[in-house]
């Protein structure tokens, strides 16, 4: 029989494979020793989806946290967080390891959800990608100040036009020093505001902006200027002729 490989390099060459879930499936049932290094890529990147996938199926699998492999996770993707219950709270809270929250809460016009749950759940998120039909602001802006260390924000909206609402700027909020990604059916004029407001200021280097109505040139402008000192790229997509086309 040929000499066992040191842990080291077993690890090094499945972490090779971490592209190829096929090869890794083969992997995990190698040996034991294997198992946790595979489940690292495995589980990298979880979904839950109800009704397929959600929380309670989770916990099911899993009923002790502390033998949990949710901190492998290190990419969280979460579609109708309105079904989140008190118990699936503390199964979030066992995701302490994700950088990156994607969320999608897209809803009837008539229907609320609260993001409150989902508040902090995991101290080192740097990237949050939401997409919001019908959220109101102070839920979206609740969320992101929830989480210190926020850099990449992406948020992405259908709605049409709404009215404006009353809002108090957080205490605090995270530096956002990587890239904006505004997908906004209604204009940023909305969004915008308040990310002006954020107490601790805008550091992006990056911003992706749609201009959907002609006072968007203004707020894009206001953007520029918030992260003169940081700002290296700067792309905006032209809805406007189109929707003044339309209009005609």
């Amino acid at each position: 029989m040929l000499r066992s490989l040191p842990q080291e390099i077993l690890d090094l060459i499945i972490d090779y494979l971490r592209d190829e879930p096929n090869t890794l499936k083969t992997c995990s049932t190698v040996s034991k020793s294997w198992v946790q290094r595979t489940q690292k890529h495995f589980l990298a990147q979880i979904n839950f989806h109800p009704p397929s996938s959600s929380l309670s199926l989770w916990r099911e699998a899993f009923p002790d946290p502390t033998n949990s492999p949710a901190h492998h996770a290190r990419t969280l993707s979460i579609r109708h967080p309105e079904l989140i219950t008190t118990a699936d709270t503390d199964t979030l809270r066992t995701f302490c390891g994700v950088v990156c929250l994607k969320v999608h809460a897209g809803l009837p016009c008539n229907q609320a959800v609260s993001l409150v749950p989902l508040h902090g759940f995991s101290p080192i998120i740097r990237s949050l990608h939401l997409i919001c039909t019908t959220l109101q602001n102070s839920e979206v802006f609740g969320l992101i100040c929830s989480f210190p260390l926020l850099e990449d924000l992406a948020l992405i909206s259908r709605a049409r036009r709404r009215r404006d609402e009353v809002w108090n700027a957080p205490l605090t909020s995270p530096k956002l020093t990587g890239s904006l990604d505004l997908h906004m059916g209604e204009g940023i004029r909305l969004v915008t505001r308040r990310l002006l407001d954020l107490p601790n200021g805008l550091h992006f280097t990056r911003i992706v902006v749609p201009l959907v109505y002609q006072e968007d040139v203004r707020w894009i402008m206001d953007l520029v200027s918030k992260c003169s000192g940081t700002l290296e790229s700067l792309a905006v997509t032209n809805h406007l002729f189109g929707r003044q086309a339309r209009g005609a």
